[in-house]
């Protein structure tokens, strides 16, 4: 197969897959994605820059070409074997690593950066209430019942804060819905000693910290889809077809050989049509 360095031509590819009967869209906001593709269409956001745009077209294209190979891969995200049209166990292990290190650069990583950004630092202010804590029980280790605390916490409001944040304390017949918070616990609670403040604290922080790994754990989900790597890889590949050998190798071994013998639908046209040749 030829080497593809960005070389693709955006009118002929448009002109493609008008062919192949799908329109294609520059016009909309792609369901708030940067693309999207069924069978019939591919929506590429009105917001991305024109290489922008092209990269994307070749990713909603990759789903495509998926489509074609299993039909249901829209459900089940498909998978690796047929994509590769191997059922050897060690070859879709290796392809699967090879086609996530892709993925992380090809991805882009603003979200997963925020998320590691905001672990670090939630991971800091942990560590600081932890060691006011250690400051008058030396003893205290995380993970263990803190006895004293929840001798003190039992018969307070403050309990609630284990929880949540930000709690509406319902009143009596004579007194009112308080707003108690971990933001103003010296305030709402100015008898509490200073350990049992930081305790209160470093729970909300750790509650904090598990929703972020929960997030970055679902966006990482989605990236390892079979749909999604190999999407991912063929954008990789026809911007940097050096690039793409040099870290999937056994993909790309495998990716070629297929090609060569027409397994994936259209691609060889594509390739014909849409990209220029080398100079």
């Amino acid at each position: 197969m030829a080497e593809i360095r960005n070389r693709v031509d955006k009118k002929k590819f448009v002109d493609f897959l008008s062919n192949l009967g799908i329109d294609v869209h520059f016009d909309t906001k792609a369901r708030g994605n940067a693309g999207f593709c069924t069978g019939s269409r591919i929506d590429v956001s009105k917001n991305l820059s024109e290489n922008k745009a092209k990269d994307v077209l070749l990713h909603e294209f990759a789903h495509y070409v998926h489509f074609k190979l299993e039909p249901n891969m829209a459900k089940t995200h498909g998978s690796l074997e047929k994509i590769f049209d191997t059922d050897e166990k060690l070859i879709v292990d290796e392809i699967e690593n090879e086609l996530f290190q892709i993925t992380l650069i090809v991805f882009n990583g603003e979200t997963t950066r925020r998320i590691k950004a905001l672990k670090e630092n939630l991971n800091e202010k942990i560590k600081t209430e932890r060691e006011i804590i250690k400051k008058y029980y030396p003893s205290f280790q995380v993970g263990e019942k803190f006895k004293d605390f929840n001798r003190y916490i039992r018969f307070s409001s403050a309990k609630y804060l284990l929880k949540y944040d930000k709690v509406i304390v319902r009143g009596g017949w004579f007194t009112m819905d308080t707003t108690i918070s971990v933001k103003t616990i010296e305030d709402d609670f100015p008898k509490m000693p200073e350990a049992f403040v930081a305790y209160i604290r470093m729970k909300s922080y750790e509650r904090h910290r598990n929703r972020l790994n929960s997030r970055n754990a679902r966006i990482n989900k989605y990236l390892k889809q079979p749909t999604e790597l190999f999407a991912r890889f063929f954008q990789f590949y026809c911007s940097d077809v050096d690039g793409a050998k040099m870290l999937a190798p056994v993909a790309v071994q495998r990716f070629e050989k297929l090609f060569n013998e027409g397994y994936y639908p259209c691609l060889k046209d594509f390739m014909a049509i849409c990209v220029e040749p080398l100079p």
